[in-house]
């Protein structure tokens, strides 16, 4: 990890500085009539599935579209039909390798076109988790940017790349919550990922866009935790001594500075020079960040899924982050997870699969639900070091889906034109938002915008601000409140 980067990131640590915070709706100054105080998540764990997960095969099958005998050949042997051939079925070889016998759909409910939506076979380790599905929220989303590198920024910001607003939920959220707890000496929001990061601008998962660079999310790469730890130990600056003489002399140097700066002891606007104050403290305080990240986490998990093995670095993260938000101290109040799955797809990512679908998605998926669904408390668990659904919203996100028809023999192509994210937990409500067509399109959706929103709302943050989302990223009203009252009613089901 870069020295600037640990900066950028551990100026999210908060330690009181309001005035960077700029929290200028605490989660009690959200109107009850947009989702009442008590409805509230407290933090928000989101798992972006690197790449594009199947749609079809997962969280939204039809089983009256795409059939081999369609009137429309143009629509024939799509969707769930995708991959079945004359001498069998790649998806059934797929889940037989898995451990699942049969391709057995679920029905879950209607969608706005009045037709039955089925969950599919490869989210089959979630389907036997009835508490589960009674509060999963499955939302239809829509846009139309196809390269990952434009994609992934617009679904993990709610901007579309180079927009000077482009930030991070993560982002969004350090900002709030910053200067909420005076003792507080870690941060507030995490991104869990890999050394590949960069690639496909994924890095969006941290940006700040308009916000303090104090709001940056502290990145930790699970496979270069030696690099991480090196940095937490502050070995350049020296021993314990040394260090408390370096942070004085900065420390010295920055009062100076602000001295400069005032007129009649009032320090006039520097915003940069507050986010190095911030940056100062933080780094000065390093060892809070160490005091929440117990080393043992760290250790390597091996795992064979699907007859393949490697180090299984989603569950690594999904461990990690399962600690932060559940931390009896300075619980996290969100982290984000990027899955690349237990090993890469052919096209990049974990489900990036443009030459082989059905198996890379089905083994990379049933890892990363045989990593997530044990952290998660069971009817009568109150493990306090497992997720509560009541206290944490889980988002399923992904930059799009995949292609209804197949792409080559066995590929499924970039597709985000309808595509789902997944609400479970927390103030979601069981069912369908939205609808997607024979042809694969979506009809009625939501955008990455008001998806982000979504998550802002559910933690009891107001989404509108020059340097955050207007009313006119929300589909069909004229006012903030109107906008707020949509995108809690139809994301989360919420409508009073």
């Amino acid at each position: 990890m870069l020295r600037r980067s640990f900066l950028q990131g551990a100026a999210a640590a908060g330690l009181g500085s309001a005035l960077l915070a700029r929290r200028a709706f605490g989660s009690g100054d959200l109107p009850e009539q947009v989702l009442p105080s008590s409805a509230r998540a407290f933090n928000v764990l989101e798992c972006f599935l690197y790449g594009g997960l199947s749609t079809w095969e997962s969280f939204y099958g039809v089983p009256e579209y795409g059939r081999p005998d369609d009137p429309d050949p143009a629509l024939r042997n799509t969707q769930l039909y995708t991959f079945d051939k004359p001498g069998g079925s790649p998806l059934v070889d797929a889940l037989k390798k898995c451990g699942l016998s049969s391709v057995d759909l679920l029905p879950f409910a209607q969608d706005a076109l009045g037709k039955t939506v089925h969950l599919g076979p490869i989210a089959a380790p979630l389907l036997a988790r009835k508490d589960l599905l009674d509060r999963l929220r499955i939302v239809v989303t829509r846009h139309d940017l196809e390269p990952h590198e434009a994609a992934i920024p617009l679904a993990l910001c709610g901007r579309t790349l180079g927009a000077p607003s482009m930030a991070s939920l993560g982002a969004h959220v350090a900002r709030h919550f910053t200067g909420s707890e005076a003792d507080r000496r870690s941060p507030y929001t995490y991104t869990f990922a890999t050394s590949y990061i960069p690639s496909d601008n994924v890095l969006a998962s941290v940006a700040t866009g308009l916000l303090p660079g104090s709001s940056r999310p502290l990145l930790i790469k699970v496979d270069g935790i030696a690099q991480l730890s090196a940095t937490l130990e502050r070995k350049g600056v020296g021993s314990l001594p040394e260090r408390e003489r370096h942070d004085a002399l900065l420390e010295q140097y920055i009062s100076q500075q602000k001295k400069r700066i005032s007129r009649k002891d009032v320090l006039l606007r520097a915003p940069r020079l507050g986010e190095l104050e911030q940056a100062a403290r933080s780094v000065k305080n390093v060892d809070g960040v160490k005091e929440v990240l117990d080393p043992a986490l760290f250790t390597p998990i091996s795992s064979t899924v699907c007859g393949d093995s490697s180090t299984n670095l989603p569950a690594m993260s999904l461990r990690l982050a399962t600690h932060l938000l559940t931390h009896p101290k300075e619980p996290a109040r969100y982290c984000c997870v990027i899955d690349g799955g237990l090993l890469p797809a052919d096209g990049g990512g974990g489900y990036d699969t443009h030459a082989e679908n059905p198996y890379t998605q089905t083994r990379n998926f049933h890892n990363f639900l045989g990593a997530l669904l044990p952290m998660i408390n069971e009817p009568g668990e109150k493990d306090p070091k497992k997720i509560n659904l009541d206290r944490t919203m889980i988002v399923l996100s992904m930059e799009f889906g995949r292609s209804p028809g197949a792409q080559g023999e066995l590929g499924r192509n970039h597709w985000p034109y309808g595509y789902v994210t997944m609400y479970l937990g927390g103030p979601a409500r069981r069912g369908i938002y939205g609808a997607i067509g024979p042809d694969g399109r979506a009809t009625t959706f939501t955008t990455p915008a008001e998806n982000r929103m979504a998550a802002m709302l559910a933690l009891g943050i107001w989404p509108f601000f020059p340097d955050s989302f207007g009313v006119s990223d929300v589909q069909g009203v004229a006012g903030e409140l109107e906008g707020a009252q949509s995108v809690v009613a139809r994301l989360l089901g919420v409508t009073s």
